[in-house]
């Protein structure tokens, strides 16, 4: 077999040493923040892949969402013996379940695995004696894989080294020169079709021994890049349509790894000079300039952190020099996780700035094979101080308030009913930078019939976004009468009242002052049993101490509003 990745071959060399002791460990909080808190804060914790044998590593992560990851393994125990097992999650990790394609055991190994969503996943193939690959897909989460066969990559030279898909539909995957040109396809049907780039659209090789290696490629949007053994990246910014090649500074015959944060910033890394190589690019890959980090830039793997300005996580299992790390810097300084050096974690993805993978090796079918981080890598400084959600009369209000506030562009108002898939219902502008603290609503015009999650994704004006803690709601029958303190309070000039009713009954809502002189009477009508909200506009009075108080068949409730301009 031609080639392996540097992260498969420095793994084996090290299998011996395999620490696979559960561990919870955290960077220390520097602040505050949205929902869990936007400090370099988290936790790694061991999760059980589920392989029945043991010394089966993850070689390769693919992230659907915080909640559904496919993971393909390899053999620890010998550089020769290819499989094509993998495992996957519904549940973040809390239950994994493994399998391997059926007729695909004896001699033939993955180079991936690609999942787009539950019971989809993509997985190209290699047979390890005779040559050749194919393109597997799965449409039961994993239980059956159908060979797509218009991807043909025939004996002896067809070999896959990365499939992409840029949505359910649109893909590509590449392998190495089959006939002269690069044997790369694109489909449009997920998979159903795979056409050939035609050789007028590809960069001839420029020797008859170039070749792609596995796994090691990135996508961005439309644009993808993957590297040669020559030193070269090759490129697309049509979804694999057409591509074009540039040269690096990685010297001709080394493997090289790259990773984008978007379409013109990525790092690679020479993955097998003595002492690793780090480079850096600003225009998309056409030129690169050394990178010369401190700290623990680990070479085995890396990753950016999706929603991030500036975030990376790299991750090594060589003995020596293993461990996971981060930089908040794009890639200038590292700093280790605390209690993770000298434990081995292989492949890494995160799925944002919050949850995230790293590859371990398992010792049985119950213990280990995984790490899942949960936290936050890189700070975003928006402090939220109160997050509620309560149902009212065919609509469910959202308030929430902050702190402070730095570069916020502001709040995207999401919804779930099952907590797991959550659609977009509003945007909310944010204040920018304040010190102040700031108060927000939404109404989400509504007729619950069950249970829903709501949750917001503040997005800065970079681009960063980070999620707050869900907040469930329930359209229930209110067991009791109820009047709510004011939100926000103390307000200018405008506040919210919420009152709950068990039964349908006449409403009074009035508003006096200190002195208990009538100012306003907000509400004076018959509602039905439910929850109401309504607003006061206090524009046209004074600063001051005011009481709201409601009557409702015989429950009377006072509660004291502070107005503050």
């Amino acid at each position: 077999m031609k080639k392996v990745t540097a992260l498969f071959l420095s793994v084996f060399l090290i299998i011996s040493v395999i620490n696979l002791e559960a561990t919870n460990i955290k960077k220390l909080a520097k602040d505050q923040n949205l929902g869990r808190g936007h400090a370099e804060e988290g936790t790694w914790t061991i999760q059980n892949t589920g392989f029945s044998v043991a010394s089966r590593g993850i070689n390769y992560i693919s992230i659907v969402s915080d909640q559904i990851v496919w993971a393909a393994a390899y053999n620890g125990t010998s550089t020769t013996a290819y499989i094509t097992e993998f495992t996957k999650t519904t549940n973040g990790g809390t239950t994994w379940t493994p399998g391997v394609p059926a007729g695909y055991t004896s001699g033939w190994g993955h180079a991936m695995i690609f999942g787009t969503s539950a019971t989809t996943a993509y997985m190209p193939v290699f047979n390890a004696s005779s040559g050749g690959g194919r393109i597997l897909k799965t449409t039961d989460g994993g239980t059956t894989w159908t060979h797509q066969t218009t991807a043909t990559f025939a004996a002896p030279s067809g070999f896959p080294n990365v499939l992409h898909f840029f949505n359910e539909n649109e893909g590509f995957t590449m392998g190495d020169p089959n006939g002269g040109y690069f044997e790369i396809y694109t489909t449009a049907d997920g998979g159903t079709n795979w056409v050939r780039v035609p050789q007028a659209n590809l960069p001839a090789p420029v020797a008859a021994d170039e070749y792609g290696v596995v796994g090691y490629y990135s996508a961005v949007g439309n644009n993808a890049w993957f590297t040669t053994n020559k030193g070269r990246i090759i490129k697309t910014t049509d979804k694999g349509m057409t591509w074009t090649a540039s040269t690096t500074p990685v010297a001709v015959g080394n493997q090289f790894k790259i990773e984008m944060k978007d379409a013109l910033n990525g790092i690679i890394l020479d993955v097998i000079s003595t002492s690793p190589l780090y480079y850096k690019t600003a225009d998309g890959g056409a030129t690169w300039s050394p990178l010369l980090p401190t700290g623990n830039f680990y070479d085995g793997d890396y990753c950016y952190v999706p929603g991030t300005m500036d975030a990376w996580v790299s991750t090594s299992a060589a003995t020596g020099f293993s461990g996971v790390s981060y930089s908040i810097d794009n890639g200038s300084s590292w700093t280790d996780f605390n209690g993770t050096m000298g434990i081995q974690h292989l492949a890494v993805s995160f799925f944002d700035n919050t949850t995230g993978w790293a590859g371990a090796f398992n010792t049985s079918a119950t213990v280990g094979g995984i790490y899942k981080f949960t936290g936050m890598v890189a700070p975003i400084p928006v402090e939220l101080s109160s997050f509620t959600a309560n149902a009212a009369q065919n609509a469910v209000v959202l308030n929430w308030e902050t702190a402070s506030e730095v570069n916020n562009f502001g709040f995207e108002v999401e919804r779930s009913f099952d907590n797991v898939t959550f659609s977009t219902l509003g945007f909310v502008d944010g204040k920018g930078t304040t010190t102040e603290r700031q108060a927000y609503s939404f109404t989400d015009q509504t007729s619950l019939t069950s249970k829903a999650y709501y949750r917001l994704r503040q997005v800065d004006f970079d681009g960063r976004f980070d999620y707050s803690d869900v907040v469930t709601v329930e359209n229930t029958i209110p067991e009791s009468f109820s009047l709510n303190q004011n939100f926000p309070n103390p307000f200018n000039p405008s506040t919210r009242l919420s009152f709950s009713l068990p039964q349908a009954t006449d409403v009074q809502l009035s508003i006096y002052d200190a002195s208990g002189k009538l100012v306003e009477t907000l509400v004076s009508e018959a509602r039905a049993a439910g929850y109401h909200e309504v607003i006061w506009n206090a524009s046209n009075n004074a600063s001051g101490i005011y009481f709201a108080r409601i009557q409702a068949g015989n429950f009377t409730k006072n509660i004291k509003m502070t107005l503050l301009k």
